[in-house]
């Protein structure tokens, strides 16, 4: 009984902590193009990387402009943990990726899938990004009229 409890006590915090934000493809295009700043960081997830670091590529965005649930304009400032996931024009898939990790690199959107596998690459070319929606875990939002 208390583990059934405790798993749907998990469930219920785990749902109520994330939320879905959207933003128009060439909305994204613009804003990503204009403030990425490829840095190196280091997973520090773990006690493996203690021992042997892994490095990736950060772009450094400290917020993105999109829409939340209601339709509302803010700015989301996301975390590690905050992902993307672009669905294709032409097949319909579904391109996931974390937020920090994309870059522009040509006429495509690459980023990671994970940081612990750093091959675990993902592209996906501009002109065949249909929609854009950006999960973060525990959301941190700014109204877009506020400095």
């Amino acid at each position: 009984m208390k583990k059934r409890f405790c798993l749907i006590l998990l469930g219920v915090f785990m749902a109520g902590c994330t939320a879905n934000y959207y933003v128009k493809p060439d909305d994204f295009i613009k804003e990503v193009a204009a403030n990425q700043q490829r840095t190196e960081k280091f997973n520090l997830v773990g006690t493996v990387p203690v021992f042997f670091p892994i490095r990736y590529n950060a772009n450094n965005i400290r917020r993105i402009l999109c829409r939340d649930k209601n339709g509302e304009n803010v700015y989301l400032i996301p975390d590690r943990n905050t992902q993307l996931e672009i669905t294709s024009k032409s097949t319909k898939d579904v391109v996931k990726m974390y937020f920090d990790t994309v870059f522009f690199e040509g006429s495509k959107l690459t980023g990671l899938r994970s940081r612990l596998v750093p091959g675990m690459t993902r592209e996906i070319e501009l002109s065949d990004i249909d929609s854009i929606v950006i999960y973060a875990e525990f959301p941190r939002t700014q109204a877009v009229d506020a400095k």
